[in-house]
């Protein structure tokens, strides 16, 4: 089964000390047999989050590894299915990286894995799975 990923979740799952990762990372283990999409934002989203720590002197990110995953381009086709579904005014109180996921996941059928409830109101068009609200 695929699940798409966005970086909050894989944020989580990769720090230690962030006060999900246990459950993120125990999430990423229970369902090791899935395949993992990640949105290409979701990169430039992990080395912005690497960076800050850089400057901060913090201790970087480890790597996660995922035996089985696919990266979801941000492309034309994307744009062109979302504009046809009218995803933009569908998820009209997400913007940015959260929106793309959206679409992603409404536009693939797949669900999407995320610690963050701005997805919560969207239960009914997209398939939402939060590990910190215990969902499977």
């Amino acid at each position: 089964m695929k699940k798409l990923v966005d970086s909050a979740f894989l944020l989580s799952a990769i720090r230690s000390r962030d006060p999900h990762h246990w459950i993120c990372a125990g999430y990423f283990r229970d369902h090791s047999q899935s395949t993992w999409v990640i949105p290409a934002i979701a990169y430039f989203e992990y080395q912005a989050a690497q960076a800050r720590l850089k400057k901060d002197a913090q201790e970087p990110y480890r790597d996660l590894f995922l035996p089985r995953w696919e990266v979801y381009d941000v492309s034309l086709d994307l744009i062109r299915k979302a504009a046809e579904l009218d995803l933009v005014n569908v998820f009209e109180r997400l913007h940015g990286p959260d929106l793309i996921c959206a679409c992603i996941s409404r536009i693939e059928q797949i669900p999407l894995v995320s610690c963050n409830d701005t997805f919560n109101h969207y239960a009914a068009e997209i398939e939402v799975v939060n590990p910190l609200l215990g969902v499977a």
